[in-house]
């Protein structure tokens, strides 16, 4: 089984993207969650997810300091979906150069796209594998 870290600085985001999808039918479970990216950097190193679901605008370290923090942890990094209520081209341009899954617009985030962007991460995890 695959585990997912839920980053978001919003306590009904994190809920919100605990439920939206039914995760185990993706053989993923829910490893926790984190309010800003230095904690969840910590909950990388200490859990090792193979997907961070992860917000762009946190305080203390947001969404792509915390992808680029990712980049040299020893196995690599996991498997990044960046959500984000920015439709911003430099974030989905910074993203984009650490390998993101997925930049998914929070804003009327519908369960099949969420899931599509997880069906990916579990592709490129699979194909990584074998």
């Amino acid at each position: 089984m695959y585990k997912v870290l839920i980053v978001d600085d919003e306590p009904l985001v994190q809920i919100g993207l605990q439920s939206m999808i039914t995760w185990p039918d993706f053989h993923i479970s829910i490893c926790g969650t984190a309010s800003n990216g230095k904690q969840a950097l910590e909950m990388i190193r200490s859990h090792h997810p193979d997907i961070v679901v992860t917000d762009i605008k946190m305080p203390i370290m947001n969404g792509l300091e915390l992808m680029e923090a990712s980049q040299s942890l020893p196995g690599g990094p996991p498997e990044f979906i960046i959500l984000t209520c920015y439709e911003d081209f430099p974030y989905i341009k910074k993203a984009l150069e650490y390998q993101a899954v997925d930049y998914i617009i929070k804003l009327g985030l519908k369960p099949d796209e969420l899931s599509l962007a997880v069906e990916r991460a579990v592709k490129k995890i699979e194909s990584r594998i074998t």
